[in-house]
């Protein structure tokens, strides 16, 4: 079996009852740039289409990946959230947006 390159997610699209209002939220937040329904920001696109919300929980979730521990503390105290994770190999804080789409910020050892 050969080894293959990695891979990073650096865009998702998300169904959103309000597209822009959503931007808008993820934009202030997380300190990126809003352009219509969109948010962009370095390595980072998030496209969000008029529809139903995912609204799935721990089921379906996305990750922003940080270099350190301390990175997931800043974002932690940032967006007034607590740890959710603390282990060996992996430290995260989780939230959830207003249209109830769950989302980490993340450090993994490997």
């Amino acid at each position: 079996m050969s080894t293959l390159p990695p891979i990073w997610l650096d865009h998702l699209n998300l169904p959103a009852q309000d597209p822009e209002l959503l931007a808008q939220w993820y934009a202030q937040r997380l300190g990126l740039e809003q352009r219509g329904a969109n948010v962009v920001g370095p390595g980072i696109t998030l496209f969000f289409a008029k529809g139903m919300p995912l609204r799935q929980g721990d089921r379906f979730h996305f990750g922003f990946r940080v270099e350190n521990r301390s990175a997931v503390e800043a974002w932690a105290q940032h967006l007034g959230v607590a740890i959710a994770f603390d282990e060996h190999d992996f430290f995260a804080a989780r939230m959830s947006d207003p249209e109830g789409n769950t989302f980490e910020i993340y450090w993994n050892k490997m």
